[in-house]
């Protein structure tokens, strides 16, 4: 069983990995962030090495919380759209 669901997760990186692919190449916009992001990590790594204890914990508390955030937008928008979408199947009476 521990091996399917290896498998399983497996499969849905691999998936989650190709679609962000396909939205790097057909989004313009999220490419530049992605490449923006990955250039400036070494020196936003550097700028908190400079900053004290309280601030360093404060810029961390505020990342965390703003990815969180983001997370769980994303899924409840995910799962919302599933919801519209099969009520919107049945009111056309295709369910």
């Amino acid at each position: 069983m521990e091996n399917l669901r290896n498998e399983i997760q497996s499969f849905m990186q691999e998936m989650v990995e190709n679609n962000l692919g396909t939205l790097k190449e057909q989004n313009a916009e999220y490419a530049r962030c992605k490449e923006d992001v990955k250039n400036n990590l070494k020196a936003m790594d550097e700028l908190m090495e400079k900053l004290c204890a309280e601030d360093k914990e404060l810029m961390n508390k505020y990342e965390i919380n703003a990815f969180t955030i983001s997370a769980i937008e994303q899924i409840f928008l995910y799962k919302q759209g599933w919801h519209d979408c099969i009520d919107f199947l049945k009111l056309f009476g295709i369910l």
